[in-house]
């Protein structure tokens, strides 16, 4: 979500291995645990940097593509491998400044680069927002590879039928063809192109969702429907998303219907995958949550979604199993995981001591009931809660679930998380200008009875659910 209005598409993937087929190597018993919100690594331990992610399976491989924003606004484009979504091998620079093209890193620049294969040609085709520095350009290009970690050349470049265009995605239908799509004319509308055979080019414009301005929208098909999400223009900031479905990519799209919270967890979509087992179909949802905290951290987000007749069930998962050989998943065991919180008291909190946002709720198991902090100053420590877990513990982390009915009204950002044996002297165990949204915070083990959450900046405070991991 850019300061210039941006839009997000999705790319369904089908899955290129036959049912039966382990498309991971696995046995049908072994499961995978993605876990939300942290920084993906290498197995030499640099970090992922793929952003606005595109992607395809090659023989049970997964290959993403995305914008490398460690040159925050130069991106070369990187090209990463996994069998599992979790392990990350870095390939190459797929697309990169000034030597794919001269004008690359100069006057033009790269946002959304998607991928495609086509199977007519057998070629890998990356499609792509061609930007300028001040987004007057309103460009696409196409760039083309023998291999999907190959050399790739320069097709084209310019506005696809002449129409303006800005931050775009992929769709490729289950029969072969593909479409770009993007946010046309200032963002006023979404462009569905047909794209030629050979995908180099685009042979027919349908214009979507007029004067709607709905960016980040991510088509799914099921049989006959294509179900697209969608969120409204508000720069980098996250809004309500919302789902449409129709029987024709052209036309007949129901009216927008809110999904999820009302910042969509956080997240804004980038990628539809479909994993396909033995045993059934799991969709999972794939987004990038920008700017945590800055942009070259943007965080790259995955949780499953189901769907039901019209109906989709689009919930955030902090951690969830997948299991790549039958595609089937799971809620992760948590046994042992957390600290049991049967025995726990809130001491003191900055809170209502009853009633709707007393403190007791970040302690009840509820995701539905919160804590509310009392109003402050911006930069006043007014926001802090107290729990008193019982007995003596060796703890290695923290997860705060934020208030999901709030969205991002209250949450947790300059903080402080301190330990204590006897509930008089404290020791600082994690702190931080910026708290993730629910994600798992890891520190070096500490064993205490009491612990402390101080929130130094907000102006108000909201907590669902509180909880520790065991050493």
């Amino acid at each position: 979500m850019k300061r210039i209005e941006i839009l997000i598409l999705c790319v369904m993937l089908a899955v290129t291995t036959t049912a039966g087929v382990k498309a991971d190597g696995k046995s049908e018993g072994e499961w995978t645990t993605i876990r939300n919100g942290q920084v993906w690594l290498t197995a030499e331990g640099d970090t992922v940097q793929a952003h606005a992610p595109g992607f395809v399976l090659v023989d049970g491989v997964w290959y993403m593509c995305g914008e490398d924003r460690a040159n925050t606004w130069r991106p070369d484009v990187n090209l990463y491998s996994s069998r599992d979504l979790v392990n990350w091998k870095f390939e190459k620079k797929i697309i990169e400044n000034g030597v794919t093209t001269k004008e690359l890193g100069r006057s033009r620049m790269i946002e959304r680069p998607k991928l495609l294969y086509n199977p007519k040609t057998g070629k890998y085709v990356v499609w792509c927002h061609y930007e300028s520095r001040n987004y007057g350009a309103s460009e696409a290009a196409c760039f083309e590879s023998d291999k999907v970690n190959g050399e790739y050349k320069y097709v084209w470049s310019g506005r696809p039928l002449g129409v303006k265009s800005r931050d775009c995605n992929v769709f490729q239908d289950k029969e072969g063809t593909a479409y770009f799509i993007s946010t046309t004319e200032e963002n006023q509308h979404l462009g569905l192109f047909r794209l030629s055979e050979d995908y180099h080019e685009a042979v027919e414009h349908t214009e979507i969702f007029s004067h709607q301005r709905r960016e980040a929208p991510a088509i799914v098909r099921l049989g006959d429907t294509y179900f697209m999400f969608s969120s409204a223009c508000t720069g980098w900031d996250p809004n309500q998303c919302k789902l449409s479905y129709s029987n024709d990519l052209r036309q007949g799209w129901t009216p927008l219907e809110n999904i999820g919270n009302n910042i969509a967890f956080d997240t804004q979509a980038a990628a539809i995958l479909e994993v396909r087992g033995t045993k059934t179909t799991t969709y999972l949802y794939v987004g990038d949550r920008w700017q945590d905290p800055g942009l070259p951290d943007t965080k790259t987000i995955i949780f499953p979604i189901e769907f039901e007749g019209e109906k989709c069930k689009f919930e955030y998962h902090e951690r969830f199993d997948i299991n790549f050989t039958t595609g089937e998943w799971r809620e992760t065991p948590t046994d042992g995981l957390f600290v049991d919180k049967s025995g726990w008291k809130v001491v003191e909190s900055s809170g209502e001591a009853e009633g709707r946002g007393a403190g007791r709720n970040v302690i009840d198991g509820d995701k539905t009931t919160a804590w509310f902090s009392r109003q402050g100053e911006e930069g006043e420590a007014l926001h802090f809660i107290q729990i008193d877990v019982g007995r003596k513990q060796k703890i290695r982390g923290l997860l705060l679930t934020p208030n999901l009915q709030a969205g991002g009204r209250g949450l947790v950002r300059d903080y402080e998380f301190l330990v204590s044996a006897d509930g008089k002297e404290w020791t600082v165990a994690s702190s931080g200008r910026w708290m993730p949204y629910y994600t798992e915070v890891d520190f070096e083990a500490q064993e205490c009875r009491y612990f402390k959450l101080v929130c130094k900046r907000s102006r108000f405070v909201s907590v669902a659910e509180i909880d520790v991991m065991k050493e």
